[in-house]
This record gives C-alpha cells, structure tokens and sequence, in this order.
C-alpha cells in the first residue's frame, strides 16, 4: 500500500476487498447431462467467425467465442452480429499472452483484460464477463494479480474445457478434416459425451496457419453427426456452477488501516467506523457502461453525491449516483463525482469536497481469497518521493510563470 504524506491536500489510503471474483480453479462443464455440449470458440473474430456463427445459428445452437481484443477492435460489426444471433462474447484478452509467464515478467494482465472489456462490453448482453486464459494456463498467481482490481470484478473465470481444442493443430498440419472430425467425436465420446468444447475461428498466434483455417468444415461435419446421435447445446451461461457464479454479486467493503470500514449507519449515512465483519460494511457495483459505475450500500440504495456528504438514499440510479473509477494503479483508484469533484474523507465521512484530483482519497483494494502482498519496496517509495517533488516543483513553475 502507498502511503502518502498528511497535508491539507491529504490522500488516504483504504482497501477494498472483494469478493466472487477470479478462481483458483477453473471453472468447466462436467456438471452437464450425458449427450449435453457447450460449444466455444477461441482467438477471433476473424474471416470465418460469422460464417461459423450463422451456420450455428441455423442449427438452432448458441456458443460462446471468446475473442481477443487486438482482433476485435477492428470488428465491431462481427460482435454486433453475433450478439443479434444469441452467441455469447467472452474475454481472452487483448494479445492473447502465456499469462502465468506473463506475470512471471511483470506483464500488465490487467491491462490485457480491461482492453478487450472496454473492446466488448457494449456487445455482452449481462452484468458478468466471461474469460478464457490464452492456451488454458492458468495459475494462482495470475488470478491474485487479476483480483487486485475492482474493474474485473464482473468477470467470471477461468473457463477451462473438457474437449479440447485440437481444430488448429490438424490445419496447421495440413490433416484432413475428416480426421479433425472423428478426433473430435472420439474425445466427445471418451469424456462421457458432455462438457465445454473447444474450436478456433481464428488463430491468433501463428499467422502462417490463418489461411488453411477450415474449422466450418469441420463443423458441417460434426454437428449433423451429434444431432443425429441425441445431442443437445447448451450456452455457457447455462452450465450450473457458472449460472450461479453469474447470479452472485461480488461484494467488496471499503476499510480505511487495518480496523476501520466504511460503513452504513443511521440508515443513510456513511462513516469510516465499521469493525471487520459488520454486513453494514458491504457494498457492490454497477457497471454502467461509459466508464461510470454504481455503489450499492447494504440498505439497497446507492450512494449519492446529491449532497456534499454521500449518501445510500436513492433506489434508482440518476446522475448523482453514478461515479468514474480513475485507476491509480493496479490496486489503486479514485471517484469522481457527477459534478467533477473527488471523493474524500472528512471528520469519518465520505463527502464530494474535493475539487482538484490532488486532493481526493486514493482507494487501494485487497481480496479476501487470496493474501495480496500490497508492500511497496523502498526503491518503489523513493522513485514515488521524486514524483511527487516533480509534481510540487511543475506548480510551483506555474505560479512563477504567471
């Protein structure tokens, strides 16, 4: 945790612990009913996606395509069909990283899922994220790191497979379809014929394979077979445990040291006096899209900066109740209110009378599932100090200036 020096212009440091967020162990279909698949897609959009997706959509079967974000941002148009066809979109972030190497060298994950977010969100149809791991690898590491962040707290993840998908190594061999198609119905069939199956419409590693891509090939192959042999298609979301995964609102409490919560008291009014535990301190969030977001108290009602102390007193979400996240770092923001001003600590309330970002209180979260080591070293700290110098001495040339 940073801390930070005590002035007038004072920040505070508070955690944020969060709950339901990313698992150490994946989540996958073999809760699923014999004879029941869930199909998903992986590392498009690309030139076969719709005609993948449509053909799908003939036969009456929804799949997930976890997309990655570089691909996507160029093909709002494929997303847009996609959810019009009932297909659910997922997160398989934005440049498709070996992630526990990725964290391994100090790669910015967050940064790889809240990319592809900002690329899909307005094309998923629910409160929650779906994501898929690049490869499937996964690690505790990777999801304490992903934990750290309240803007990934909708997701729900990793999804991991019981089929998996072997489509891309037969075309990068040049095998026949054929065979791509009788692989696949022998793992079907060897995985007591349920669970999440795995298929590329897109490769998003190895260029030299893109062009020899026939996985709707395969697939006008495999499906009639399936659906002649009793198969029924199920959505992601329709798989139990991430159905109910999907219906659990992460909760997250606001703690100021290490005894003080903010907490909802008097029934409206918010103060930094909760002990650990308290149900009074739990809030969750909205994400309204656009960047803003939406803070539930335990009453039910959302904060408000209506007034100049916020407030849980309002059922419906109006401008006053919707505030911007600004990241400080990955464990690190900041609120900003309706009217341009921060939200701030005063006398053990939240108020709004912060005008200038320098004066706002610097929010850090912690997860409850896992221990986040939130220490920063002493050349981190020094390097910190030499900002904040530079930052006094850029006012201090702006004043001489004028």
């Amino acid at each position: 945790m940073i801390k930070q020096r005590k002035s007038k212009k004072s920040y505070f440091n508070l955690d944020l612990a969060l709950f339901h967020l990313y698992q150490q162990n994946s989540f996958n279909g073999t809760d699923l009913p014999a004879k029941t698949l869930c199909l998903t897609f992986d590392d498009g959009p690309g030139s076969h996606t719709l005609a993948i997706a449509r053909f799908l959509f003939e036969h009456h079967i929804q799949a997930t395509f976890f997309v990655v974000g570089k691909y996507a941002f160029y093909h709002p148009e494929i997303l847009k069909e996609l959810k019009e066809m009932g297909h659910l979109i997922g997160n398989h972030t934005y440049e498709h990283p070996d992630l526990p190497y990725y964290v391994s060298v100090n790669g910015d994950i967050i940064d790889q899922v809240l990319r592809t977010d900002a690329v899909i969100k307005p094309f998923v149809d629910s409160d929650r994220v779906y994501f898929r791991a690049p490869y499937g690898k996964w690690s505790a590491e990777v999801a304490q790191e992903l934990n750290q962040s309240i803007l990934t707290a909708s997701h729900i993840g990793p999804v991991y497979w019981e089929i998996a998908g072997i489509d891309c190594y037969y075309w990068q061999n040049n095998w026949p379809v054929k065979d791509a198609a009788d692989r696949y119905l022998s793992d079907i069939e060897h995985n007591e014929q349920r669970g999440i199956v795995v298929f590329h419409d897109e490769i998003a590693d190895m260029d030299v394979v893109k062009p020899h891509n026939k996985t709707l090939d395969l697939l006008k192959i495999l499906i009639p077979q399936l659906l002649g042999q009793g198969y029924e298609f199920v959505r992601l979301d329709e798989i139990v445990p991430i159905k109910t995964a999907s219906l659990q609102e992460p909760k997250f409490t606001l703690r100021i040291g290490k005894e003080k919560y903010v907490c909802l008291n008097n029934k409206t009014d918010l103060f930094a006096n909760g002990k650990p535990g308290n149900p009074h301190n739990l809030f969750t969030l909205k994400d309204l899209g656009y960047g803003k977001f939406a803070f539930r108290a335990a009453n039910n009602f959302y904060l408000s900066s209506a007034e100049n102390e916020i407030k849980a007193k309002h059922f419906e979400i109006n401008e006053t109740e919707k505030f911007d996240i600004i990241p400080v770092d990955k464990n690190s923001i900041m609120l900003r209110c309706y009217d341009g001003s921060y939200l701030t600590l005063e006398k053990g309330k939240l108020t709004r009378n912060a005008p200038f970002m320098r004066q706002a209180a610097i929010f850090s979260y912690a997860n409850h599932n896992f221990t986040i080591n939130n220490n920063i070293s002493r050349k981190q700290k020094l390097l910190l100090f030499k900002k904040q110098l530079l930052f006094i001495k850029s006012k201090l040339q702006q004043k001489l200036n004028f």
